[in-house]
């Protein structure tokens, strides 16, 4: 499985922040169907959501970011 991983603000009144997952196959192991996973930054820094994913997904790969975030992997 391959990601990029990146930080991102969800509405400006609400001041919320989340680092956000994009993989290339279904999240089933963390229980998401979809290839898109938020960690709010309130609970988890960069390192315990990284980390996280590595111990679900020991096989994952991070690759960098792409220019267009629309386009998926």
């Amino acid at each position: 499985m391959k990601f990029y991983f990146y930080k991102q603000a969800s509405n400006p009144k609400l001041r919320f922040d989340y680092w956000v997952m994009r993989a290339d196959e279904p999240l089933i192991k963390l229980n998401i169907w979809g290839q898109r996973k938020q960690f709010n930054c309130d609970f988890y820094t960069e390192i315990q959501a990284l980390e996280l994913i590595q111990k679900t997904y020991p096989e994952a790969i991070r690759i960098p970011q792409p220019l267009n975030r629309r386009k998926l992997i």
